[in-house]
């Protein structure tokens, strides 16, 4: 892999490309982003980069050091991940013991830190020496999800990339060079931009237990059953993955009712169950843009009221009637 195939964040990837290219690699970097958007991916690149024997500014993925690199066994590439909860100060010694010994057979050290907003405060003030008096040909990467959580004294002594979230289709492009389905992938992608996220999303049983007593329910409601109200309790909250997961079966019926305005508008392209489309069809038919918008607003306050710790079962026998009454 080189900067060019990862994918969504084209515009980092260049501008570390130029740096490397002009000669103008700086000491220490944070890259800010949400989990999954490519920072270590990212970072992992950038020190192939730096040590590629091609020197182009990009990686060749065939000599030595790219492939070292990519199996995580270069001496000169090294990544800290937190124990547990924290990075320690011990792993933070282990680290400062390294910047002593010069690069072996490669043309720059990396010092790759995940979740660097994890350092504990005596762990972070102990890498200032470093960044204020850093060595020769050593980069260290920090990599975060909350600048603000980062030391000040760090933060202004790093050049600083921030990672754009990740469009839903950018994430389906990734993942279905596995094998997913993409009509999958796409629900799941609406859901979260978290790559990681998604995939374990598609892989689950219970995610697709869930769409399918989503849609059920949604049938329910339609046909002005009473069974909409009986099914909260003996199917959804009877269901402890669902009733753990309930701000997402929420956001699924949201999708739900988008499609069905979408059609409306006549944005064919713009539905996500698109394996579903006869019955939205027939939902849009009889339903009006405003009526829809009303059902949309309802169900954002269902999520507000259970976030606020309104009881999922009143919550929802509340949306239930309100939807049915519409």
């Amino acid at each position: 892999m080189s900067f060019d195939q990862i994918i969504g964040q084209q515009k980092v990837a260049e501008q570390l490309k130029r740096t490397i290219q002009n000669n103008r690699v700086a000491h220490a970097y944070i890259f800010v982003g949400q989990e999954g958007v490519g920072k270590t991916k990212m970072a992992l690149e950038f020190a192939k980069a730096l040590n590629c024997e091609k020197g182009n500014g990009d990686a060749c993925d065939h000599c030595l050091h790219c492939r070292r690199i990519d199996h995580f066994n270069h001496p000169d590439v090294i990544l800290v991940k937190p124990e547990k909860q924290t990075i320690t100060m011990e792993q933070i010694r282990q680290l400062q013991h390294q910047f002593h010994y010069k690069a072996m057979n490669s043309k720059r050290k990396i010092y790759i830190i995940e979740q660097a907003e994890t350092l504990t405060t005596v762990a972070a003030n102990s890498l200032l020496k470093f960044i204020e008096e850093p060595h020769s040909a050593v980069t260290i990467l920090f990599l975060v999800e909350n600048l603000h959580m980062v030391l000040p004294t760090i933060r202004s002594r790093c050049q600083v990339f921030y990672f754009s979230s990740l469009k839903p289709m950018d994430i389906v492009n990734l993942l279905k060079r596995d094998g997913y389905s993409e009509q999958e992938l796409l629900l799941a992608a609406h859901l979260t931009n978290d790559v990681k996220e998604v995939e374990e999303l598609v892989k689950s049983e219970w995610f697709a237990q869930m769409k399918s007593l989503m849609i059920q329910w949604i049938k329910e409601i339609f046909s002005k059953s009473f069974q909409a109200l009986l099914s909260i309790q003996e199917k959804l909250l009877k269901n402890d993955q669902i009733k753990e997961q309930l701000p997402r079966f929420l956001d699924l019926l949201l999708i739900w009712y988008h499609d069905i305005l979408n059609i409306r508008l006549d944005r064919h392209h713009s539905v996500i169950f698109q394996d579903h489309l006869e019955v939205l069809n027939q939902y849009a038919m009889n339903l009006s843009e405003s009526q829809l918008l009303g059902y949309i607003e309802q169900i954002l306050e269902t999520k507000r009221k259970i976030a606020s710790h309104v009881h999922p079962q009143l919550a929802l026998e509340q949306l239930v009637i309100l939807l049915q009454e519409g």
